[in-house]
């Protein structure tokens, strides 16, 4: 599951990750030493209510910044159902974005600029208060003041010019603009975040050597991050080179079997796994809607012994997590969002009817076929042999609305 459903906020659904609850603890003990330091005589019990305060404020910071990507992305005629609160920055599978890039750049910058307003409009309150004495005005002061530097680092981390931080979104825009080309864009994401990366590896290793060991690791593996991504990016680049002309409809499954979200995972379990049925995951239909899946990966973490008694409705993926694709959507885009996602398959519905899967199965085959076109030996094209069959016209590589492909674990 992508977070945790939280709340509802101008129609859209925000999912917190699970991870909240540390960074709220670590931000809330941090805050109440804060307290202690301006006022010693503070009451402990007063000194750990306002360090909530502030870590609920920095939530609810974190909360504000991805809202404003997802109002500005309706704004643009994007939709929007549910956002992922992350921690300062990081694609996940529901990011907002558009297929037009000055859209997408307006979209990237909202968060940033929105969190850094917010933080000045906080360090003004902050110094009004600290100005009028007396204990406490100076305690609500340093309360504001640490959330207005909570903001100002979120705020300015994320302008930094790497993906998955919001600055990466930021390049890649910017490149897809002046070029008309998303592929550029992504190139010039790639080699940004090589040389941030690289830069924020060699800053980690200065600190560790004038003896800040444990910021020093932090720092230099949060390059080591920045370059994974970068690396990824690439990797994203080479497989859109190569099947970048390919829609989903060349390469999905079809007439594959559905089933029903009532059924027991039992009914049918043996038959996926043992590779009987002629997929690797199932669409799940209740009168003629599509509104799950159910892939081998989410079967294998069951026992055998509670397939009878797990009804498929149970396990399955749905919305939002589980995107849904058209048979005219540019392959590439298609590969990101379902391996973001994390499924083994996904939904090709046309005009609201299921008229196929696409599935890590069927994009391996079309990859080793085009991979094996390109060979010296196997001329310039693709035999009568390939699984796939004429590739369909497909403009751009889709919406820029997944980070990197990461590599397939399936």
């Amino acid at each position: 599951m992508i977070g945790v459903p939280v709340a509802r906020v101008v129609g859209i659904e925000v999912r917190l990750q699970v991870g909240w609850v540390l960074v709220v603890a670590l931000v809330a003990a941090l805050a109440a030493v804060q307290v202690a330091e301006v006022d010693p005589a503070v009451e402990p019990v007063v000194q750990w209510l306002l360090g909530g305060v502030v870590a609920l404020g920095f939530l609810a910071s974190a909360l504000v910044h991805d809202l404003s990507h997802a109002v500005l992305a309706r704004r643009r005629g994007v939709e929007v159902r549910a956002i992922v609160i992350s921690f300062f920055g990081g694609a996940t599978p529901l990011d907002p974005s558009s297929p037009n890039p000055g859209d997408d750049l307006a979209i990237a910058i909202a968060g940033p600029a929105v969190s850094i307003a917010v933080g000045g409009v906080l360090a003004i309150g902050a110094t009004a208060l600290g100005g009028w004495g007396g204990t406490a005005a100076l305690v609500a002061a340093q309360v504001l003041a640490v959330l207005a530097v909570l903001n100002l680092v979120l705020g300015l981390v994320n302008v930094v010019p790497a993906y998955p931080l919001d600055g990466g979104r930021i390049v890649r825009a910017i490149a897809w603009r002046r070029t008309g080309n998303v592929r550029d864009g992504w190139r010039a994401a790639a080699t940004a975040g090589r040389i941030v990366g690289t830069v924020v590896i060699v800053a980690g290793l200065a600190v560790l050597l004038v003896g800040e060991v444990t910021n020093g690791l932090m720092i230099a593996l949060s390059g080591w991050f920045l370059l994974l991504s970068a690396r990824a990016i690439r990797e994203r680049v080479r497989v859109d080179d190569l099947i970048g002309d390919l829609v989903v409809g060349a390469v999905m499954e079809r007439d594959t079997p559905t089933i029903h979200p009532g059924l027991t995972v039992d009914t049918f379990a043996g038959q996926l796994l043992d590779g009987n049925v002629p997929t690797t995951a199932i669409p799940v239909l209740h009168d003629d809607e599509v509104v799950g899946i159910l892939g081998v990966r989410q079967v294998q973490r069951l026992r055998p012994n509670d397939w009878a008694t797990t009804r498929v409705e149970d396990v399955m993926a749905r919305p939002p997590k589980l995107p849904m694709v058209g048979p005219d959507e540019g392959l590439v885009s298609a590969i990101e969002r379902l391996q973001r996602a994390g499924l083994d398959g996904v939904p090709v519905v046309e005009d609201g009817r299921l008229v196929g899967v696409l599935t890590r199965r069927s994009i391996g085959l079309a990859i080793q076929a085009r991979t094996d076109a390109r060979r010296p030996d196997a001329g310039a094209g693709a035999g009568p042999s390939d699984p796939v069959g004429p590739a369909a016209p497909a403009g751009p590589s889709g919406p820029a609305d997944a980070g990197p492909a990461a590599p397939a674990d399936g």
